[in-house]
């Protein structure tokens, strides 16, 4: 009982240090998976053991080939051609933000890229009409953050890889339509709640006169064309694709690759990969085991998805969802499912803890919510008390999201995506 309690005491002692002192949850991880390794007299080949290279190389590679997207503007451009037609008709807006951010997340980037470039370009379409921050806001994120769990973006290729010795055939998709129902009811009741529906133009939209597709965005347009050819239609491994058609970028010149490098997302896959290696020793140690057991014993059939997505969602509003909660959470789901008793779907707990994870991405301390805070303050230049203010809003709606998908996995939205 002494290991696997240990265990699970550095995993929150990890994640309390990262918040507290602002240092990388992945890299305290790695130390505490040493640390939990010798006190239990666990070879050190189980925690290199741990490091998950596949997961890195695919989420690395897909990261780099959208990075050189986002480096050359060719995910902005199109953004703005997209909702361009819609000036007129400014009440469309924020679904089209919603369906674009979606769609965008959904073809590989997943939600931290696409945040972005969408949640910047909300905060900016925010200043030209008379439309509240939080509501494009929220649809940048609701949309990218039911987006990634597509089995080709970042949240959907981790479920992919921790579900892929659970014996859940079929898991990656099923979760991804259920993520991507919870998500547009979300966008549909803050669309309603925040007055999408009655916004009016300010004044005219700069977006009549958009340059056309330059030579490097066309060849990048073309690129990630064939990124859906290949893995979709050919089923090439996703990550190998994009080191390939990235390499290709690079050397036709259609984007600079250093400055793409840059804008990779390397505390994340820190973060993913830190995780994954204590986590490996905390199962070792029977910890997981023991965390499933202490849930199953709050849980109904009809309440463990509510309770494991309440527990998912308050944990995104302080790690991160991707690099934290989801290997966390996820490799417990069998056991709970299996405690709690017959007509718990061990896909349905999945569901619920992708898509809890994601939709708290409006908290002001996740990457989306600092993104939002971050182009508030460049674009209004608030005084100390409005940034509070915002500060306390972002938190309220980010509660909110996460209530969404509690009441959505109470009722049974999971259900008929999950069987």
């Amino acid at each position: 009982m002494f290991l696997p309690l240990t265990g699970l005491a550095l995993l929150v002692f990890a994640i309390a240090l990262g918040f507290i002192k602002k240092i990388n949850v992945g890299l305290v991880a790695i130390a505490c998976a040493f640390i939990l390794a010798l006190l239990g007299g666990i070879p050190t080949a189980t925690v290199f053991a741990g490091f998950p290279t596949k997961l890195f190389l695919t989420i690395l590679g897909t990261m780099y080939f959208f990075c050189l997207l986002q480096e050359n503007k060719t995910l902005e451009l199109l953004s703005q051609k997209i909702v361009s037609p819609f000036r007129d008709h400014p009440f469309w807006i924020p679904i089209v933000i919603f369906v674009v951010s979606y769609i965008l997340s959904a073809a590989g980037p997943g939600a931290i890229s696409v945040q972005a470039v969408m949640v910047l370009f909300a905060m900016s379409l925010a200043t030209q009409v008379h439309i509240p921050a939080e509501l494009l806001a929220a649809m940048a994120v609701f949309g990218s953050a039911g987006g990634t769990a597509s089995p080709i973006a970042l949240a959907g290729i981790i479920v992919t890889d921790l579900t892929a010795n659970m014996n859940l055939p079929g898991a990656p998709l099923k979760v991804f339509y259920a993520v991507s129902a919870v998500h547009v009811v979300a966008g549909i009741l803050f669309y309603l709640g925040l007055g999408g529906y009655k916004i009016k133009l300010d004044r005219s939209l700069d977006l009549g006169r958009l340059p056309s597709f330059n030579r490097n965005q066309k060849l990048s347009l073309v690129a990630g064309i064939f990124l859906f050819i290949l893995v979709i239609g050919l089923r090439l491994d996703i990550g190998l694709t994009c080191f390939v058609l990235a390499l290709g970028l690079a050397l036709a010149g259609a984007a600079d690759a250093t400055k793409a490098f840059t804008l990779l997302p390397w505390n994340v896959l820190l973060l993913i990969c830190g995780v994954n290696v204590l986590m490996n020793v905390i199962s070792a140690t029977g910890g997981i085991k023991l965390f499933a057991a202490a849930l199953a014993q709050l849980m109904t059939p009809g309440t463990a998805s509510a309770l494991m997505a309440a527990t998912a969602g308050c944990m995104s509003w302080f790690s991160s969802a991707h690099g934290v909660v989801l290997p966390a959470l996820i490799p417990t789901v069998n056991a709970i499912a299996a405690q709690v008793g017959p007509g718990t779907n061990p896909v349905e707990l999945i569901a619920a803890i992708v898509a809890a994870a994601n939709i708290g991405g409006l908290g002001p301390m996740t990457t989306g919510g600092s993104l939002l805070m971050a182009a508030y303050v460049q674009s209004t230049h608030p005084d100390a008390s409005a940034q509070h203010a915002m500060f306390l809003r972002q938190f309220f709606l980010s509660m909110l999201s996460v209530l969404v998908v509690v009441v959505f996995a109470f009722l049974g939205g999971f259900v008929p995506f999950c069987r």
